[in-house]
């Protein structure tokens, strides 16, 4: 696998041909057959224990926003990386007065959020992070979302260049003690065109 440098203004992320990484295949969370493998390599990297219900709410809810990293000559196509994502709905509840019509002017905001990437150790450096989050960024954009918002541990180094300076997520908030470990966190956010 060679190391790969992206830089993408995500503006223009739906006109940008997401890079292909040779060997590896980017395929769609399926069922729960793969539940396991994307638990599996999620507890390996984040400090979170999250439980199965957490999974399943994000996998069975955003099904489409769940991307996995396989090998291409993988015989039993197991994952080395993966990218799980939700979208968050809001409704601006400022109504004006002048309008009889409620529901006109009430605006939807469409939020997408970044929950878990993780790609295994032996493939890290060859832009499968990279690539499964310009992904999940697409399909974000492509669903309405307007922004994008992630939380990373202040001393992950590694996701602070991937969010920061290859994808352009800008510093929102510190979250002091914001992990289960007494970490704290950046909250990461991504406007989009």
């Amino acid at each position: 696998l060679h190391n790969i440098a992206i830089m993408v203004t995500i503006d223009e992320v739906n006109d940008v041909n997401i890079p292909d990484i040779e060997g590896i295949d980017f395929v769609d969370y399926v069922n729960e057959e793969q539940l396991e493998d994307v638990m599996h390599l999620v507890q390996k990297d984040l400090s979170e224990p999250y439980s199965v219900y957490t999974y399943r709410y994000f996998l069975h809810r955003w099904p489409q926003l769940c991307i996995l990293a396989v090998p291409s000559d993988s015989a039993d196509k197991r994952p080395i990386g993966c990218v799980v994502c939700k979208i968050d709905v809001k409704r601006d509840d400022d109504i004006d007065a002048a309008s009889e019509n409620t529901d006109a002017a009430r605006k939807v905001n469409y939020t997408g959020y970044i929950g878990m990437l993780a790609v295994e150790t032996n493939y890290r450096r060859a832009g499968i992070g990279t690539a499964l989050a310009l992904r999940a960024i697409q399909r974000m954009q492509q669903m309405g979302c307007q922004s994008i918002q992630l939380e990373t541990e202040v001393t992950n180094k590694g996701a602070m260049r991937l969010y920061e300076d290859r994808l352009g997520f800008i510093r929102e908030e510190l979250l002091v003690k914001y992990y289960l470990n007494w970490n704290n966190a950046y909250r990461l956010r991504l406007w989009l065109k």
